[in-house]
């Protein structure tokens, strides 16, 4: 080889460096741009107190106001009807298209509905704000064309059966999404006022002159429409925030105040679940203390409470980060998972864990060994294997715990495998 060749090959590779990192930087500041399009939306489409709202509520809200499917439809079903009775009856093309767009936004919702069904919404809640964003744009888009429509019918046909049809069809769909869309309040009204009030602006083009009274209708209409969207929109916030309350309540352990053994179990199945998608270990421990049962027998129960307190803030203080679950798993026993954790990062963890225990100092002198503190042991386990759950890394944890008891507690266990648990002291 050359030296020009040498020369035209190292070019080559500088200029696709060169083409990577401008697409990279492309793709930085679509997605910047993105983000803040969709922050912006947001800010039009909801209130400050929407998006002040605890996420859960936020998502219960979204689950409210998508709705199933078929009902979706129905109501694009129902406006196409009305442009094809338009156009059968006066012949305008425009009600036809605007019907056939309409039909095609709700449709573009349905789909929208069928993504959030599968569940894209982060735990952190991303995600939300996207499918708010991309739900009101529609919904709004939607009552536009239901909105010309009405104003094509009104305004130009000169067919009373014609009016009656649309104005019946358009007030009961008024009602539906005063109802259904309660959850979004905001964008609720504006689709109220986008298919409303252009019946308003085709009175005044209408050729009979008593159409003039939907003058005076309409404002009342949407004035009782506005208050229904805010009572049931209240009514909403205040029973996803009870039953929010009542999860939590379920989820933590009175005692010690961290999540209790359900928690343990849905949230760890969830973590399992994406660090296979990621292709990611997850670690699990099984943490017990050490003559537990002597210390209740001898200082009380109320004493016992409090060490399983302490023990608690200690081992939920000493994890890495939050993303990490530490749960009372049931009496003097507690557990924790850790996401994409290795096994070599597992058995750090839990040494710390046991080291910061013992750093608590919490007396204990009527153990049956030398050590006059209380002291944990503790079994790890990570895994990768898409073949192994929850219940068996559990399992495997747990063995490894019960290995570290027999080996002279204040130790840390690393089962290497689920199954066969293959043990090692650390």
């Amino acid at each position: 080889m050359n030296r020009n060749d040498l020369h035209d090959r190292k070019s080559a590779v500088r200029g696709g460096l060169q083409a990577a990192e401008a697409m990279r930087r492309s793709m930085l500041l679509w997605q910047s741009v993105a983000g803040n399009l969709i922050r912006s939306m947001m800010n039009v489409l909801t209130s400050m107190d929407e998006r002040n709202h605890p996420i859960e509520v936020r998502e219960s809200l979204i689950n409210a106001l998508f709705g199933r499917i078929a009902n979706v439809v129905l109501v694009g079903v129902a406006g196409f009807g009305c442009g094809v009775f338009s156009f059968e009856r006066s012949g305008a093309i425009l009600p036809l298209w605007c019907g056939g767009l309409g039909f095609g936004f709700v449709v573009a919702r349905a789909t929208l509905i069928r993504q959030f069904q599968r569940q894209l919404v982060k735990p952190d809640g991303r995600g939300l704000d996207r499918l708010t964003v991309g739900f009101g744009i529609l919904a709004i888009a939607s009552s536009l064309c239901w909105g010309a429509l009405c104003f094509d019918c009104l305004a130009f046909s000169g067919d009373p059966v014609l009016y009656t049809v649309v104005l019946v069809t358009t007030v009961a769909s008024a009602g539906g999404v005063a109802a259904r869309n309660a959850g979004a309040p905001r964008i609720a009204k504006l689709q109220l006022l986008a298919s409303l009030v252009p019946i308003m602006a085709g009175a005044l083009f209408a050729n009979d002159d008593a159409y003039s009274f939907l003058l005076l209708l309409i404002p009342a209409l949407l004035y009782g429409l506005f208050e229904m969207i805010a009572e049931i929109n209240q009514q909403l916030v205040q029973s996803f925030r009870s039953e929010l309350k009542l999860s939590r309540m379920s989820n933590i352990d009175h005692l010690t105040q961290i999540p209790n053994r359900r928690q343990f179990a849905s949230q760890s199945a969830a973590a399992l679940a994406t660090c296979r998608n990621l292709r990611q270990p997850l670690s699990v421990m099984m943490i017990d203390v050490d003559f537990f049962k002597a210390f209740n027998d001898n200082y009380g129960h109320q004493a016992g409470d409090r060490c399983l307190q302490q023990v608690a803030r200690v081992l939920r203080d000493n994890l890495r980060h939050e993303g990490d679950l530490v749960s009372r798993y049931g009496g003097e026993e507690f557990a924790v998972s850790l996401q994409n954790a290795t096994e070599t990062e597992a058995e750090s963890v839990a040494a710390r864990l046991c080291g910061a225990i013992a750093a608590a100092a919490i007396a204990h002198r009527h153990r049956d060994d030398a050590i006059d503190i209380v002291t944990v042991s503790i079994g790890v386990v990570a895994s990768d294997r898409p073949f192994e759950g929850i219940d068996q890394l559990v399992h495997a944890a747990d063995k490894a715990l019960y290995a570290a008891k027999r080996s002279g507690r204040n130790k840390v266990v690393v089962a290497r495998h689920a199954y066969p648990p293959d043990l090692a002291v650390v």
